[in-house]
């Protein structure tokens, strides 16, 4: 429930603060708001109203919280929402919060009308609500103290770029790491376990296994009809054993010691220490990664005539793709790719109950008596646990064929392996990208956009020529000879009769290539102008017409030509480059 909640939050969070919605007034959006509001209402009480069962209960909850989202996305895109408010203020980005909250209140208050869950029966409306809202406090509360701040500190001491990234993901992280389990312990209705028989065992089993809690506390949460446990907190002096009063009344001692096994078993696996590194990697790939992609998607576009459509400080700001990118790349990380070591950490934390207790029979009888009192949801389907169902059926096997423990710890290790070395390995390939060729050639995809939309309405003779430079720059060779061409038509120059040559004598698509027409062209530009750059292209048309001599002199002369100008010709080394590749043929 948690786990899913919060990335939807994220997700939320990210559409908001990112969509670059145009400022709109609410007497504007007003309307259209409020029919999107009672049809949202509607589709949540009959969804509800159509469960019968526990399970299709807890699907139809599931797919609801989808459903907020997309009408949360009308919000953002739709209606802009986002443009009501000052752009990267807090008001802003509380806004965004309440506004994504308000859908999961009104799943949670119908919810509340309909749980078919026998545990729940009992629980009243404003309980229920806020015991939902309660588990996400220790997400919110440091998310909104640290966005806070800095927003007050950055009128002070600006933090921009990748520095100002950096500071405020480690400051979220070390907020979440020293508040989030302090809170959860405050806000979730916990209180130390009394001294008892239980505690006892739990506390031996602890100090055996070496593992360290400040707390074992009762967790009350949802008037304590909670079939769960859990630990949480990742320092050991910050870290608290939490049992939920209704999972003590289910459950026997041997089986409650079970679940305690589980849940040190994820300790010992290291497992919320990978959950920070997910979230670190994450956000340093995603910062890396996109702006240089992004560029290649401008530099590469096949229709740059669309692209002129766009201002260019909204495409070299692209805060819109940007916000789309990011929250697809967040669902498939988080959802996929989390959701899989989720699964396979849960089914190492069962495995450890195994080895350590030397028996899993009791955390098996624990997953039939949940299962049956949440109205038999042993096949309930989780993208972050197996099913109830999976998990028995792995444990008795793991019991009967002890070799499977081994292959799993392995399997999980190998996948961690690997994730960490590609994440390692991208963040460094990312960081070494050549950014600023990319933004060059981006802005050249652009500019060649707009000379597109020029050419149709001023067939000139510049125009022309220079969509031909632009084409030959972006590699576009087909284009340019086209565009150089129809230039040649209006007003042959010595300059267009060397870049036709150029492109027939060294087209990377050997179908454009005419050596004898080039050389032609090629002898003629140099005539009426004798400039290195048309030399060296002379030289070329020799060498490649399998004249290596006449090569060599050509070079040579562009060479000594550039020499006497090295202001004009600043790329010395190539013409003393091509002059060797000449001359050393014909010697």
């Amino acid at each position: 429930m948690f786990y899913t909640d919060a990335i939807y939050l994220i997700l939320a969070l990210l559409l908001f603060s990112g969509w670059p919605a145009e400022p709109v007034s609410l007497e504007e959006i007003f309307p259209l708001f409020l029919g999107k509001e009672a049809l949202f209402c509607l589709v949540v009480y009959l969804r509800f109203k159509k469960a019968r069962k526990p399970l299709e209960f807890l699907q139809t909850q599931a797919l609801l919280k989808l459903l907020a989202f997309l009408f949360f996305t009308i919000d953002v895109v739709g209606l802009s929402v986002p443009g009501l408010f000052e752009k990267r203020s807090f008001l802003r980005e509380s806004g965004g919060l309440i506004l994504f909250l308000h859908y999961f209140l009104i799943i949670w208050v119908v919810a509340a009308l309909y749980e078919k869950r026998s545990i729940f029966v009992g629980v009243g409306i404003t309980s229920y609500v806020w015991s939902h809202f309660k588990l996400l406090l220790p997400f919110l509360i440091p998310w909104v103290t640290i966005n806070l701040s800095f927003i007050l500190i950055e009128k002070i001491f600006p933090l921009q770029g990748f520095k100002g990234e950096i500071i405020y993901l480690a400051t979220f992280l070390g907020a979440l790491v020293l508040l989030m389990a302090p809170l959860a312990v405050k806000f979730w209705d916990c209180h130390p376990l009394p001294e008892s028989n239980l505690r006892r065992r739990i506390e031996e089993y602890l100090q055996l296994q070496k593992t360290k809690v400040k707390e074992i506390h009762l967790w009350e949460t949802f008037s304590g009809r909670l079939l769960t446990a859990g630990v949480i907190g990742v320092l050991p002096s910050l870290r608290y054993l939490l049992l939920s009063t209704g999972l003590l009344a289910a459950l026997e001692e041997s089986e409650i010691l079970s679940v305690v096994a589980h849940e040190v078993g994820h300790l010992k696996r290291h497992h919320m220490i990978w959950l920070l590194i997910f979230f670190i990697l994450f956000s340093i790939l995603i910062y890396l990664a996109f702006y240089p992609f992004f560029l290649v998607l401008l530099a590469r576009f096949p229709f740059p005539e669309i692209l002129s459509f766009l201002p260019a400080e909204k495409i070299l700001l692209p805060e819109a793709l940007f916000t789309l990118v990011l929250v697809i790349t967040v669902i498939f990380y988080f959802r996929f790719l989390l959701g899989f070591f989720l699964r396979n950490f849960e089914r190492q934390a069962d495995l450890y109950c195994l080895e350590s207790l030397g028996t899993g029979q009791g955390l098996i009888r624990a997953f039939k008596k949940i299962a049956a009192l949440s109205g038999n949801t042993e096949d309930l389907p989780s993208w972050h646990h197996f099913s109830i169902r999976e998990r028995v059926a792995f444990l008795m096997a793991a019991e009967k064929d002890p070799s499977l423990i081994r292959r799993h710890h392995r399997k999980v290790k190998f996948w961690l392996g690997t994730y960490l070395s590609l994440s390692i390995l991208l963040s460094v390939i990312f960081w070494q990208m050549p950014v600023k060729n990319w933004e060059r050639k981006a802005k050249l995809n652009l500019l060649y956009g707009m000379l597109l939309r020029e050419s149709k309405v001023f067939d000139d003779l510049e125009t022309l020529e220079i969509l031909g430079n632009v084409a030959y720059e972006l590699g576009r060779e087909k284009e340019a000879l086209k565009w150089y061409q129809k230039a040649f038509q209006k007003r042959p120059s010595a300059e267009l009769k060397n870049n036709l040559a150029w492109i027939l004598i060294t087209a990377k698509d050997k179908s454009l290539r005419n050596y004898k027409l080039g050389l032609l062209l090629a002898r003629e530009a140099t005539a009426e102008r004798l400039l290195a750059t048309h030399l060296d292209t002379l030289a070329e048309a020799w060498f490649e017409n399998h004249n290596p001599l006449r090569a060599c002199l050509y070079g040579s002369l562009a060479l000594d030509r550039a020499l006497k100008a090295p202001d004009f010709y600043q790329n010395l080394e190539y013409y003393r480059s091509q002059k060797e590749k000449f001359c050393h043929v014909a010697r």
